[in-house]
């Protein structure tokens, strides 16, 4: 892709999906923005899903620890006994930006459950991510990773990447690109997750 076609592309998925206009490529950090025109960090096209794919042997998941837009910091190990969504995403990433309303109503319908979503900013900062926040109206946790510290030691590559993790803290499926949250199969691997800490106690859709 050309500078003006990665562009070009951005807006119109910015038009598709009713959001507001993303920041342009000479926005991005600029170690990002070379990773991602050498094609080691870019977003999946838009429409593209993202599949949910059990992680082989389920290792532990990598530490977390980033504060939000409240400046609370979330330490993943301070979620024990829930399951955990960790969302890794970019403001100026189309599929990151048309995941979000799926995942905002995931939010909602889980409240109340052993679950919690984190949404991690890669290489954003506060002010940036809370812009777009206030615009989005999430209500989610949103944490900034501006040195992409967290991000880089969980491998991201690729935007959007998701990681389920359960309620010991291992890695049970990732997708990477755009997860449709409402469909009906990810909604029952989120289900058995959530049947693993109570039995009968996951919401039925």
């Amino acid at each position: 892709f050309t500078t003006t076609e990665i562009n070009r592309n951005r807006e119109m998925a910015a038009v598709l999906s009713k959001s507001p206009p993303l920041p342009r490529l000479g926005r991005l950090p600029a170690w990002m923005a070379a990773l991602s025109l050498v094609g080691l960090l870019w977003p999946s096209p838009p429409g593209v899903a993202g599949e949910l794919e059990p992680v082989s042997n389920s290792p532990a998941a990598p530490a977390l620890a980033l504060p939000d837009l409240g400046d609370r910091v979330h330490r993943l190990d301070d979620y024990s006994g829930q399951v955990v969504l960790v969302n890794f995403w970019a403001t100026w990433c189309p599929p990151c930006v048309a995941e979000i309303p799926s995942l905002q109503r995931l939010h909602r319908s889980l409240s109340g459950q052993p679950f919690a979503l984190l949404a991690v900013s890669m290489g954003e900062n506060k002010q940036q991510v809370q812009e777009f926040s206030e615009k989005a109206g999430i209500d989610f946790p949103l944490l900034p990773d501006p040195a992409a510290d967290v991000s880089q030691r969980w491998e991201i590559d690729f935007l959007p990447t998701s990681h389920l993790v359960d309620a010991q803290g291992h890695l049970r499926y990732s997708a990477y690109g755009e997860v449709n949250w409402d469909d009906d199969e990810v909604r029952a691997t989120l289900r058995a997750l959530l049947e693993e800490i109570d039995p009968g106690s996951a919401p039925a859709d």
